[in-house]
């Protein structure tokens, strides 16, 4: 550990223990008695109220006003941040490792009884997640960095029609995550305009030694809650009833290009009121993976676009 770690530890100590003597601390830290008292010196020096008492039962302490400050968790924070581990797991969040390594630093101050209580809250908890792609957890580490330093990048991106990749230079704007995806906001230059860009169809990502300066207004929660509302206010609207198993129907309502649609739900139907472009440009593709599990029961216009799609897909296997 780091100075700064064994510094902390002590406060730990002392809160979850209340008093202790310079000798136990030092036996719990596995560290010199003199080393103990060079780390109080330095909690003094940086205002943290230290009681000492010496003599027969004396020690070192914190006053009960210290114990309330907001540099230690209540349980329900605690539970926040035991539950965001198993969400970031879930959605293979590249630092979900690094955040369960801080979890366990703060479990490791806990008293036994803290420690019971937090495991009799948590492990009925559980959040269902596939093994994450190295691949996959490297490209969003990469692409988190770009992000924070505002890096324009070069990419090979591989559409979903296409077996080659295509090269994209971008201004990466913000990362954000649906259900089983990972999508980037960026700025493309061949578009001249912000896109969206699913991140495990990005093959490769290589910073071109440049910065942009992101527009102060953008806000990637607020891009994706109107994304799917972009299209122009005079376009048709279509009304969409899908037919299915919950869970499926639960998946496809989440995803992100949805979001700002009116969304219905009744047993196993799904009804989506959209823009009708939008439905012709991303449902027949979304729907078509899902097989047998999810039916077209309306409108009659995506029908015939899930027909057409099947149909050339099957010509282009077909004729190979």
């Amino acid at each position: 550990m780091t100075k700064l770690d064994y510094i902390l530890s002590v406060l730990w100590l002392l809160r979850t223990k209340g008093k202790l003597t310079a000798e136990q601390i030092a036996a719990e830290l596995e560290v010199s008695v003199r080393t103990v008292y060079r780390y109080m010196d330095v909690l003094g020096l940086s205002g943290v109220p230290l009681i000492s008492e010496a003599g027969h039962g004396g020690g070192f302490s914190l006053p009960d006003s210290f114990l309330a400050m907001p540099l230690f968790f209540d349980l329900s924070e605690l539970k926040a941040m035991a539950h965001g581990v198993e969400l970031a797991r879930q959605a293979g969040d590249p630092y979900a490792d690094a955040l369960e390594r801080a979890l366990g630093k703060v479990k490791q101050r806990l008293n036994e009884y803290q420690q019971e209580d937090l495991r009799r809250h948590t492990s009925g908890f559980a959040a269902q997640h596939a093994e994450p792609s190295p691949e996959l957890q490297k490209m969003l580490r990469t692409l988190e960095q770009a992000v924070a330093d505002n890096r324009t990048l070069t990419l090979l991106y591989v559409k979903q029609s296409s077996d080659s990749g295509e090269e994209r230079r971008i201004d990466p704007y913000g990362l954000f995550y649906r259900p089983n995806r990972w999508y980037l906001a960026a700025y493309c230059h061949a578009r001249q305009a912000i896109r969206i860009f699913r991140a495990d169809r990005i093959k490769a990502a290589a910073e071109t030694g440049q910065r942009f300066a992101k527009p102060e207004s953008f806000s990637i929660r607020q891009y994706i809650e109107e994304a799917a509302m972009r299209a122009r206010p005079e376009e048709r609207e279509a009304a969409v009833r899908l037919r299915g198993e919950s869970d499926v129907l639960d998946s496809i309502a989440g995803l992100w290009f949805l979001k700002g649609c009116r969304i219905g739900r009744e047993h196993h139907f799904l009804d989506m009121a959209m823009p009708e472009a939008l439905m012709l440009e991303w449902l027949p593709h979304v729907l078509l993976s899902y097989g047998r599990q999810v039916q077209v029961m309306e409108p009659l216009r995506l029908k015939q676009a899930m027909a057409e799609l099947a149909a050339d897909l099957s010509r282009y296997y077909g004729s190979s």
